[in-house]
């Protein structure tokens, strides 16, 4: 953009250190808040020395702390320019504007992040920029015609994270033996075809991809960096084959580009996992299971040098079909364990862990009942299949109110907190809503009991954490 400024990238979450801020009453009992990393003033130089800092904060959970933050960086150096940016404040960005930011950046950040520094080296004015909000100019919605054309983004500056090797796992349980570091987190598209109404990406703009000479590029600098292993975060990289209504491709080159691409990053000997989930029902095109791009996707070799090809699929789900309303893009039960059990026994993928959702309003005893029946039949069904090859692990989730998701429109009159003071309970791990059916305890409650009942104790200790409920019954 014609100018240059110094940037340093800090990750405050490294460090290791459990620094307490809060506590807040959580059904019968006191919940006690943490951050995690390393504490504020081990930055005071760097925040001293600095004109602009950017605080990215994509979790409601973590809204306080980054608050907490911006309010630090002020006392310590009072002509700092605060920016905010991710899915939390571009759905509340007030929170943020109160608490000691100066802007939020709304939506991607990229190319309007880079217009805030030019804006702030000639003068300060923000008025002309999209999609950013001040305190007295905030736009109801999004500008989509300013979302990034993904073949234009260039790879991550990753020379400016440092020691990759520092990250040692994945957020998402222990890989098997033969996956390597590093890891990179990465996304060849954004957004989805679908609008679950629990979901953020909706809210991010069109669905929109990288072509394979893009995606080329990215490959052979993550090579450059000593870089084994993707962890795709990408929203729904098989949005590339969503069909119409009348069983046409909205992409015409979708499927060839999918098999293209990964193919390439096999060439190039990355394994990865899909951690944000796959849409597997796309395996089943037209009443028939798509064998080849199944392969491209989910196929893997091991061999003394490694891991190459997909070790581990992250299975959205959701609500098991059980109201398909909610979630159109679900088969039926029955065809979601064939498709399941195809990816076992055909392509290896024996790592399968599996999300779904409690705590809807129309949900009852006898349909969570009905989620647990459902789970114990796919992990019995395939363990007959897999033997120990078979490594499942279910991700029962408490239905979450994500600011910038339907959901947190639709139905937040059913919060039992009031999120500006306690955004820690907006998450996965916990429930914040009271239905005619259950209380927020209650079905934090029965999440734990499913939890407990369908995993292995100490891997649902090593998945959850803190979230894993009592070490030691009655405590």
């Amino acid at each position: 953009m014609g100018f240059d400024c110094d940037i340093e990238i800090i990750d405050m979450q490294l460090g290791g250190q459990r620094i307490p801020y809060k506590t807040i009453p959580y059904g019968p009992h006191q919940m006690d808040c943490f951050r995690y990393g390393s504490p504020f003033e081990d930055f005071v130089e760097q925040i001293r020395g600095a004109d602009i800092h950017g605080l990215t904060c994509n979790f409601t959970n973590s809204a306080q702390i980054t608050a907490d933050l911006a309010r630090f960086i002020k006392a310590v150096n009072p002509r700092a320019f605060v920016v905010a940016g991710g899915v939390d404040p571009t759905a509340r960005p007030h929170y943020y504007l109160q608490r000691g930011v100066d802007l939020v950046v709304q939506g991607e950040g990229e190319w309007v992040f880079s217009r805030v520094v030019q804006a702030f080296a000639n003068g300060g004015d923000y008025s002309e920029i999209p999609n950013t909000a001040t305190l007295d100019r905030i736009a109801p919605k999004i500008d989509m015609s300013h979302i990034l054309d993904m073949n234009a983004l260039p790879p991550m500056a990753l020379d400016l994270v440092g020691d990759l090797s520092l990250y040692t796992d994945t957020a998402e349980g222990p890989p098997p033996e033969g996956v390597g570091t590093n890891y990179i987190c990465w996304e060849t598209s954004r957004g989805c075809a679908w609008r679950c109404s629990f979901c953020t990406a909706p809210s991010r703009g069109k669905y929109r991809f990288m072509s394979p000479a893009a995606v080329e590029a990215h490959l052979k600098y993550f090579r450059s960096l000593g870089i084994k292993t993707i962890v795709w975060q990408e929203d729904n990289p098989l949005s590339r084959i969503q069909q119409n209504g009348t069983g046409r491709y909205l992409y015409d080159s979708g499927r060839e580009e999918l098999l293209d691409i990964f193919r390439m990053i096999r060439s190039y000997g990355f394994a990865w996992e899909f951690a944000n989930g796959i849409e597997f029902g796309k395996f089943r095109q037209n009443g028939r299971f798509d064998h080849e791009l199944a392969e491209a996707l989910l196929g893997s070799d091991k061999s003394a040098d490694g891991w190459t090809g997909c070790y581990r699929v992250q299975i959205p789900l959701d609500n098991m079909n059980i109201a398909k309303s909610r979630f159109p893009k679900l088969l039926g039960f029955d065809e979601q364990v064939d498709i399941l059990a195809t990816m076992l026994t055909d392509y290896g993928v024996g790592h399968q862990t599996y999300d779904l959702f409690i705590g809807y309003p129309e949900q009852d005893a006898v349909a969570v009942d009905q989620f647990n029946d459902y789970c114990r039949r796919i992990k019995e069904e395939l363990s007959a299949l897999g033997g120990d090859t078979y490594q499942p692990y279910f991700n029962v989730f408490n239905l979450s109110l994500l600011p910038g998701a339907r959901d947190y429109t639709t139905l937040r009159k059913l919060l039992a907190f009031d999120v500006e003071e306690n955004p820690e309970v907006i998450g996965i791990f916990l429930s914040a809503i009271n239905t005619d059916h259950f209380s927020y305890w209650d079905v934090y409650q029965k999440r734990l009991e499913m939890t407990n009942a369908l995993n292995d104790r100490e891997l649902h200790r090593l998945y959850d954490g803190i979230y894993a409920g009592p070490t030691t019954a009655g405590v």
